[in-house]
């Protein structure tokens, strides 16, 4: 073993606590009829709005070829459209459609409740400080990284 405990080590840590979290979303969307690379890419377009296609898929860190795949299938569901930049009618943006409100509300709200039972064991005030330093963590990560 090493000395010490790999599990406990942030990056780990983090990793696992995400792939649980997602794991616990994706239990409870089928209510919301898309998948939770849908939801997932939905909301970051949501957060992005008129972002272009290759933007997004950059934001996620996943390949240009599936986020094609996922936009087509919200575009179909007509939650999402493709819109041409004025500047450059090549390029599509991406924006969301009234009827994702309903859709991204149950994203949210799915979101607030797994975050619920995750964090039930710790008071609210240390909550807020565990967020507050994650989100420091993330932009001191973005500055050094870009």
């Amino acid at each position: 073993m090493p000395k010490n405990d790999p599990t406990r080590l942030f990056g780990f840590l983090i990793h696992e606590i995400a792939r649980l979290l997602s794991r616990a979303f994706e239990q409870q969307t089928n209510e919301l009829n898309v998948t939770r690379e849908q939801a997932r890419v939905l909301a970051y377009i949501a957060m992005n709005e008129g972002a272009k296609q290759a933007d997004i898929a950059k934001l996620m860190d996943v390949q240009k070829i599936r986020i094609t795949k996922l936009v087509d299938d919200l575009e179909q569901l007509k939650l999402i459209r493709r819109q041409s930049d004025p500047d450059d009618r090549r390029v599509k943006k991406l924006y969301v459609e009234d009827d994702a409100q309903i859709v991204l509300e149950g994203i949210w709200q799915r979101l607030s409740d797994i975050s619920d039972i995750a964090l039930s064991s710790i008071p609210t005030q240390e909550r807020k400080k565990l967020v507050n330093h994650l989100s420091t963590v993330r932009d001191i990560l973005i500055e050094s990284n870009g």
